[in-house]
């Protein structure tokens, strides 16, 4: 049996782009945990599949499908969660897309708005409606990324937006704090993926390895630890944080 802390029983928890990766894994783990959860997501096919995985830990699950640019959406994603499992007790807003490396003077305002609006903007969404519905002892965990902390040559909207999911959890934090709302990020590495970018891109994929400490990528699941432990009263004591989860790649 784990430390109590890490006990989510009786708790309720929503994650968004919970249809694959690191936000599917997230949703099996808060569950193993004890969460129930509430998932969504554009992908409905995938949702249920990742509902399917939460009941089958032993969790009750909500499947929403939800586009986190739509501020209309998140909030009824929210409603969803106090309607139907009764309250508010965990957001994990993890929904995100990524840019085709390439050189950023061939980068297209739409290409550009569209990830800001996804990853950034629908990150603020989340995060809003949550706290709108948590009380004293509620958690946030948003995702950023390595390569908001480092920059990836290539992804200047990605790396940009990623930033500023840093810069908008440091500035919830200390908002939220006398309401008892903890709010912090886990920034990830390279994660293997189902529909893994980086399987037709065998050079880049040698260069991520060689630079990362440890030698390989990260796995969905490893990430999603680290997002419990956020999510949890083990970290009771943190907010405003962000966690590297790379393997050392922010270290060198």
């Amino acid at each position: 049996m784990g430390p109590p802390e890490l006990d989510l029983s009786g708790r309720v928890a929503l994650v968004t782009g919970a249809s694959r990766s690191i936000g599917r894994a997230t949703a099996r783990v808060l569950a193993e945990a004890g969460a129930d959860v509430v998932l969504g997501a554009r992908d409905t096919e995938r949702l249920e599949a990742a509902a399917a995985e939460v009941r089958d830990a032993g969790a009750r699950a909500v499947p929403v499908a939800c586009d986190v640019t739509d501020a209309a959406a998140v909030d009824a994603l929210v409603d969803s969660a106090i309607r139907d499992l009764g309250r508010l007790d965990i957001a994990v807003a993890n929904a995100g897309v990524f840019q085709e490396w390439g050189p950023t003077a061939e980068l297209d305002a739409a290409a550009w708005e569209r990830i800001v609006a996804t990853d950034l903007t629908g990150t603020m969404f989340t995060c809003r409606a949550a706290a709108s519905a948590m009380t004293a002892g509620g958690s946030i965990v948003a995702v950023a990324s390595v390569a908001g902390l480092v920059g990836l040559p290539g992804a200047a909207a990605y790396t940009a937006a990623k930033a500023g999911v840093g810069g908008l959890v440091k500035s919830l934090a200390a908002e939220w704090a006398q309401a008892g709302i903890r709010v912090n990020a886990v920034a990830p590495g390279f994660v293997v993926r189902d529909d893994d970018p980086l399987a037709a891109r065998p050079e880049r994929l040698a260069e991520i390895e060689g630079r990362t400490p440890l030698g390989r990528r990260g796995t969905p699941r490893e990430a999603a630890l680290a997002i419990l432990f956020l999510a949890s009263p083990a970290a009771s004591f943190v907010t405003g944080a962000t966690l590297a989860v790379d393997g050392g790649y922010t270290s060198v």
